[in-house]
């Protein structure tokens, strides 16, 4: 019987141990969690679950969070878990990115951002509404260099350092002064020759979750006023969107 015991205990605490690390991952591998609901998704009690978390700290496969009490993957321990999965659109992101375009006649989308082996820091494009295809691939802000792309500027401003990088581990940076401008306005702005965009942060906390876009023709930024009328809105939405997602 002592042996059957010392060797189904270890047995247990490695379950447990994988349920949580498989919690994290599926809750979202690139955003920070709370110790509660991590427990609820292993089937563990909150003490249990954080015992476990902070010895995954200690092995490196996650991190505290920037709000006490919340953990994440590191991005060596995402390699465990494969790609990450799709992220769909939800009933709130799209009614969201539907008022805003009737706010403003603009295309809208929602990215979030991430981090996996093989790419480093992305944005995956979520939801876009738009009445124009043109409009439609601008606002996707697909481009391979982030710090081209209003969307991607919010995501290296608000990021924090562990995710801003590169597949090879390269970091990924605004220059101090547009780093700055962003952060302070949360406001980011790009241009194409066929349109211009705004992005804003949406935040949980202080953890950057999404990004929201506004694009259209140059038509449409054509001045100061329309501009900064443009950016209120936007951040309006997002703030909405935040106060909705911590609900």
């Amino acid at each position: 019987m002592t042996a059957v015991a010392a060797t189904t205990q270890p047995n247990q605490s490695a379950r447990a141990f994988g349920r949580v690390l498989r919690a994290l991952a599926r809750l979202g591998a690139d955003i920070e969690h709370q110790v509660a609901d991590v427990a609820h998704l292993a089937g563990l009690r909150p003490g249990h679950a954080s015992r476990l978390l902070l010895t995954a700290v200690e092995e490196g496969f996650a991190e505290s969070g920037e709000r006490y009490g919340t953990y994440r993957l590191t991005c060596d321990a995402a390699v465990l878990f494969g790609p990450a999965p799709v992220r769909n659109s939800t009933p709130e992101i799209t009614e969201t990115l539907r008022a805003l375009h009737r706010d403003t006649n603009l295309a809208t989308a929602w990215h979030v951002p991430g981090w996996r082996p093989g790419t480093g820091l992305h944005l995956d494009l979520v939801d876009v509404v738009s009445p124009r295809l043109p409009l439609c691939i601008d606002a996707a802000q697909q481009h391979s260099d982030l710090s081209r792309t209003a969307a991607g500027r919010i995501a290296l401003a608000f990021l924090p350092p562990q995710m801003t990088s590169t597949a090879d581990g390269r970091p990924l940076r605004l220059c101090e002064d547009l780093a700055r401008t962003v952060t302070s306005s949360r406001i980011a702005a790009s241009r194409t020759a066929s349109s211009q965009s705004l992005a804003t942060a949406v935040l949980r906390g202080n953890a950057l979750v999404a990004t929201l876009t506004v694009t259209g023709t140059p038509a449409q930024f054509s001045d100061d006023f329309t501009v900064q009328e443009h950016a209120v809105l936007l951040r309006r939405a997002a703030a909405r969107s935040s106060q909705s997602r911590a609900a």
